[in-house]
């Protein structure tokens, strides 16, 4: 029995030296000014043995990391259809997760699949920040604004969204999650609807908000034009501490400015875009750009480009009619659009079952690559696919999971050292 205690301690020992060891070689995010409160509290955490195959990733290659550990109370997330982007938060070293699946899906619990997850990168777990409207007992009511509060008061995220599509963003200067919320009842369990029906027509209001500093959900009546909601596009501007928005429904752009509780409408030159809601799109921030395409009713012909270009600076649409057309539709439940700073190229990953792989999009030669780079042979088909970019260890993750079930895997892919 001593020698069994002598060697658990041992083990035990070198365990915690070899955390402590990854932990120093974690890249410090940029800002480590923040401690989170609510359920995110103490986040980043220490960095777990599956590091060691993160670490280890040449070019080009994959990991399957499992079955990330459960929310101690609320279980795992579920997988999520037309809800691709995952946003990421460097302080904390994980992505939020948001979006119904099967439309008006009620979870075994009793809660309406309206949950709002962040996932814990270091730890490769589960955060439950919000578990779902109680369909049973929503204990909901309008406030004086027309927002749903919960018992106490608090303004509820309550069905935002059928699908995230790519409403959902980061705000890195106020660290907050952005949901372009789209007060979606149409799908919502009835007794639910009856006590949001009581509020009257939402008003014009900012994105519904997640303060990782206080750990409290916020929405804001905005006095002044807003956007009409749809399965747009929302992406958080660093350089411009704005949110760009542009709607899948009329094709408007506004930006909105969360210090001043405005949303401003842009008219942007150049051709607008030829296709309808819910494309993909991600930032260049080298560039002042962000590249959005892909999107569908209507969508583009096969065999014509996709991929659409928005200049920042300009305040202007172009077509870069690149050399290759690879995809002409990869809306989000078929693919997903990154831009790797490291390589300083755009990638399609375009899980679908057609034209599966890999596109990559070089912005300095305006040109597709000929080659599309494969999933593994293991990478699983027809199944939804939420993710993120993580910067601080150049990796791409992948949660992938049956729409509305909670048998997702983690999955990380480096493509290029």
């Amino acid at each position: 029995m001593k020698w069994n205690v002598a060697v658990a301690a041992a083990l035990g020992a070198a365990l915690v030296a070899g955390h402590a060891s990854a932990q120093q070689r974690i890249p410090k995010p940029g800002r480590q000014d923040l401690k989170a409160k609510g359920p995110l509290a103490g986040l980043p955490a220490a960095p777990g043995p599956h590091f060691a195959k993160i670490q280890g990733l040449k070019d080009g290659e994959w990991v399957n990391l499992g079955a990330p550990a459960p929310d101690p109370k609320w279980g795992r997330a579920r997988g999520r259809s037309w809800s691709a982007k995952m946003p990421y938060a460097p302080e904390l070293q994980g992505a939020f997760l948001h979006g119904q699946g099967v439309h008006g899906y009620i979870k075994p619990d009793g809660y309406f699949m309206d949950d709002i997850w962040f996932y814990d990168l270091n730890g490769h777990r589960w955060l439950c920040i919000y578990p779902g409207t109680d369909v049973k007992d929503p204990g909901l009511q309008p406030d004086a604004d027309g927002f749903p509060v919960d018992k106490d008061g608090r303004r509820t995220p309550v069905s935002l969204c059928v699908h995230a599509y790519d409403l959902l963003t980061y705000d890195s200067e106020l660290r907050k999650l952005l949901i372009m919320g789209t007060h979606e009842y149409h799908f919502a369990p009835k007794s639910i609807k009856e006590l949001l029906h009581a509020t009257g027509k939402v008003p014009p209001s900012s994105p519904w908000s997640y303060d990782l500093k206080s750990g409290t959900w916020d929405v804001r009546k905005v006095d002044g034009p807003s956007p009409e909601t749809a399965e747009g596009t929302l992406l958080y501007v660093p350089s411009m501490k704005r949110s760009f928005y542009r709607s899948g429904k009329g094709d408007s752009v506004w930006f909105y400015d969360a210090a001043q509780n405005s949303w401003t409408r842009v008219t942007p030159k150049g051709p607008k875009p030829p296709f309808g809601i819910d494309p993909t799109a991600c930032l260049d921030p080298k560039r002042d750009r962000i590249y959005i395409g892909g999107g569908s009713y209507p969508s583009v012909e096969e065999g014509k480009n996709a991929l659409w270009i928005y200049d920042l600076k300009e305040n202007a649409w172009i077509d870069p009619q690149p050399k290759g057309t690879p995809l002409s539709h990869f809306a989000t439940t078929y693919a997903m659009m990154r831009y790797d700073p490291v390589t300083d190229v755009v990638l399609v990953i375009a899980h679908a079952e057609k034209k599966r792989g890999i596109h990559v999009y070089d912005p300095s030669t305006n040109a597709w690559k000929e080659e599309t780079l494969p999933f593994p042979e293991m990478f699983p088909k027809k199944l939804c696919v939420n993710g993120f970019y993580d910067p601080d260890w150049n990796i791409h993750v992948f949660h992938v999971a049956g729409d509305s079930r909670p048998d997702g895997k983690i999955w990380a892919w480096r493509y290029k050292r």
